[in-house]
């Protein structure tokens, strides 16, 4: 990229009053190459992002980004125990778009390891708990989208026609989440505020907790399931994990079903890859898709699976009952009081993006002979 990093350097000068640079530095951490960006210093030592899209999709997914991040007030992000990016100025001219960011010093959590018991992994599920426990009005108003639950439903049921149209979508698959969209059951929840894009490298850790959360263009009112959807790619008794702290965080206003519409929407992923691959022609992305789906029937096969059913409370009989409540009325001390929940059972045995080494700011950003900046460090994209 060259000397790209004074450019934008310069028209950081521009998108932000008063910015006087001390030291720049190319970041190349963007892996899709949507993006060109640096890191700047200032003349107060302030760490900022600088970052410019290179297509028309990395164009609308900046311009989304800044109103999502608009929309988050200082009384929101009071509410959260991590930091949000903040957008420093923006230039939105026929010539340039630019956005210039705080830079959230931290390792995004796709470059580290996830055991299902440890103190990060419980805190991703506070996290999105604390997430989803935004009030909605401030989302609302700031005119992002707004999705019921009969609208995340239809969604479904429009990726699913796509699929099926081009005639590569496996019967099976197109039964068992056939059968879960026409399953009112599992449709019955409230809306909440969500992030709408999560994934492993959304979070930024210390090496101990979650101390950010980037990539915030889909904002919005929906379903708080698709937030989880992620964690179905990866080990099970992690995701079980994030799903226990998630409940505990939330409480009753956790919906049953939240887990099998989780499920839905990572499965449906493969669906939309195979649809990306027929719109675009492209043969590779087809074939890899066709795989994916056939490997996910027989995964479903081979655990008895081909239905996502609604959970349904479990039936006790009479002697059950008469132990869980006496054990209940043991715990409850206070006359009147409501029965307490049990004790949650222990979890089962068994990713803006910056470095390994939280606590160093970047090096060589005042001007020296060579600029030279390691982007394996600190990863700093998706904002």
């Amino acid at each position: 990229m060259g000397g790209h990093f004074l450019e934008l350097a310069g028209y950081a000068t521009v998108a932000v009053d008063g910015l006087v640079v001390a030291g720049a530095n190319e970041w190349t951490f963007d892996s899709n190459g949507d993006y060109q960006s640096a890191v700047l210093r200032t003349g107060d030592d302030q760490i900022l992002l600088v970052r410019r899209p290179n297509s028309q999709a990395a164009s609308q997914e900046q311009l989304a980004i800044s109103r999502a991040l608009a929309s988050l007030t200082k009384g929101l992000r009071s509410r959260l125990s991590f930091t949000i990016p903040t957008e420093i100025g923006a230039l939105n001219t026929a010539d340039v778009q630019l956005a210039v960011y705080d830079f959230i010093p931290g390792t995004t959590c796709d470059r580290v390891q996830f055991e299902h018991d440890s103190l990060l992994v419980a805190d991703i599920g506070r996290a999105i708990a604390a997430i989803h426990a935004l009030p909605k009005q401030y989302v609302e108003n700031a005119g992002l989208p707004v999705q019921s639950a009969n609208d995340s439903r239809e969604a479904i049921e429009q990726l699913m026609a796509q699929a099926r149209d081009t005639g590569r979508l496996p019967a099976a698959l197109d039964e068992r989440w056939g059968s879960a969209v026409d399953d009112v059951s599992l449709w019955s929840f409230v809306p909440s505020v969500i992030h709408g894009s999560l994934e492993r490298n959304s979070f930024l850790t210390n090496g101990a907790g979650v101390v950010g959360v980037l990539g915030w263009g889909d904002l919005r009112i929906g379903d708080p399931a698709r937030d989880m959807s992620w964690l179905h790619s990866g080990d099970g008794a992690v995701a079980r994990a994030v799903f226990d702290e998630y409940v505990e965080s939330r409480g009753a206003s956790v919906d049953r079903q939240l887990r099998q519409r989780s499920t839905l929407y990572a499965e449906l992923e493969l669906a939309r890859w195979l649809v990306h691959g027929v719109e675009s022609a492209d043969e590779a992305i087809v074939a890899d898709a066709e795989q994916l789906l056939d490997s996910l029937v027989n995964r479903v096969r081979a655990l008895e699976q081909t239905e996502l059913r609604h959970e349904t409370l479990p039936v006790l009989d009479i002697i059950e009952v008469q132990e869980l409540l006496a054990d209940a009325g043991a715990k409850n001390r206070h006359p009147g009081q409501r029965l307490l929940r049990p004790e949650p059972d222990e979890h089962p045995a068994g990713e803006l993006q910056p470095g390994d080494h939280l606590d160093e700011e970047p090096e060589n950003l005042h001007g020296d002979d060579e600029v030279v900046y390691d982007t394996e460090e600190n990863p700093n994209r998706g904002r």
